[in-house]
């Protein structure tokens, strides 16, 4: 977290759901967003809607996004989402389409 805060950066806000986040960087209102443990449903029509506004959907990893990894980077560019996930610390989490 100390690397992640040390990125210089103008601010950090939280505004509500991760919906409400991830529709702040499609708008142009935030840079970039990150979650891990929200569920497909939380972030799936927010997700289309960065694609089609020319954001990005990334994994933590920096892969590529995966709906059902329940962990999402959403940003206005590839490289400020890159530069996101290569401070993150990756927890695991159980899939979405994983069977009990």
């Amino acid at each position: 977290m100390e690397r992640l805060l040390s990125i210089p950066v103008h601010g950090i806000r939280a505004v509500g759901t991760a919906a409400v986040n991830m529709c702040l960087v499609a708008t142009g209102g935030a840079d970039a967003y990150y979650e891990m443990g929200i569920h497909c449903w939380d972030m799936a029509g927010a997700g289309i809607i960065i694609t089609e506004a020319g954001g990005v959907l990334l994994d933590v990893s920096g892969g590529p996004f995966d709906l059902m990894s329940r962990r999402i980077i959403a940003a206005s560019s590839r490289a400020i989402g890159e530069r996101i996930a290569k401070e993150l610390q990756i927890i695991p989490l159980q899939r979405d389409d994983a069977t009990n």
